[in-house]
């Protein structure tokens, strides 16, 4: 399995007693109406029943967007269009949360199948345009996953859609002149319709989000 180590010796006795762990929770699972044929959607489920996982009962509406990408092109809403999204609010010179969250986000790629990163993009909406421009943005976004999208250059529609995903945002003067960005850490699911599905709060670690994603790609 994902995640044990290749080393890893089990006797016969042990074996037959996963087996017995794993007939026991299928047979609970049946005896509260869950039938066989509905065993993957039922586990699909309750991977997505974690703390911090929120799926609205029905997709909201996201308007039209019109930025630049890391690389200077023009990128619009319908870009995204066919892909499931995960969409965060950071910018470039964060000290922790964005590097950290880009960083998960990359141990992820690596640990998922081929066939379900097709189905998925990764895209960082800047709420520092004036700092993040896309020489700076495509190095920044490469380091982590060249795959990885950012977008950026046109702060009313950034702030229509932060506040259509969520998301929250100011800026943080210094005393040196400098200034920081406080910013909300969750990551938006956009269907591959681009609406709005929910939002996955943190710790977005590896070990967490490749259960996630799968169950999400269901």
């Amino acid at each position: 399995m994902d995640g044990w180590p290749l080393s890893w010796q089990t006797t016969g006795a042990e074996q037959m007693k996963g087996v017995s762990g794993l007939a026991i929770i299928l047979v609970l699972a049946l005896a509260g109406g869950i039938t066989a044929a509905q065993w993957p959607e039922y586990q699909t489920m309750q991977v997505l029943r974690q703390d911090g996982v929120v799926l609205f009962p029905q997709a909201l509406p996201v308007s039209d967007f019109a930025f630049v990408d890391e690389n200077g092109a023009p990128f619009v809403k319908q870009d995204l269009q066919g892909k499931n999204v995960l969409m965060f609010f950071g910018y470039t010179w964060c000290p922790d949360i964005c590097p950290t969250t880009l960083m998960d986000l990359s141990r992820t790629w690596k640990r998922l199948p081929e066939a379900v990163k097709q189905q998925w993009a990764v895209v960082l909406v800047s709420i520092d345009p004036a700092r993040d421009r896309p020489e700076n943005l495509a190095p920044y976004m490469h380091y982590f996953n060249p795959d990885f999208k950012a977008l950026t250059g046109n702060p009313d529609a950034l702030q229509t859609l932060a506040a259509e995903l969520n998301a929250i945002y100011h800026r943080v003067e210094r005393d040196d002149g400098a200034y920081l960005m406080d910013h909300s850490a969750n990551l938006a699911l956009l269907s591959k319709d681009g609406d709005y599905l929910g939002y996955i709060e943190p710790p977005h670690n590896a070990s967490r989000m490749v259960a996630l994603i799968k169950a999400l790609s269901q």
